[in-house]
């Protein structure tokens, strides 16, 4: 399970689903890497969802955030 990453400033309705929406991709990522040969098509899936997130994140202004929980999930696993 990926941390909630705590900062001090509030976040808006939309900042917060752009980050629950990455860290579930992050999960399912994770979820699915043991998964074998035949979850390779789903992982492509998977990776280009986070990157696509990560892209949203970054235009509504929690970049940082987004970082931080794709380097916790890096370094996690």
């Amino acid at each position: 399970m990926l941390p909630t990453v705590g900062h001090d400033t509030a976040i808006s309705s939309t900042q917060a689903l752009f980050l629950t929406r990455l860290t579930r991709l992050l999960q399912r990522k994770r979820e699915w890497r043991g998964r074998g040969p035949s979850a390779s098509r789903r992982l492509r899936l998977i990776h280009k969802a986070i990157f696509s997130t990560y892209c949203d994140c970054l235009e509504v202004g929690v970049g940082v955030r987004a970082r931080e929980l794709i380097e916790y999930a890096r370094t996690a696993d």
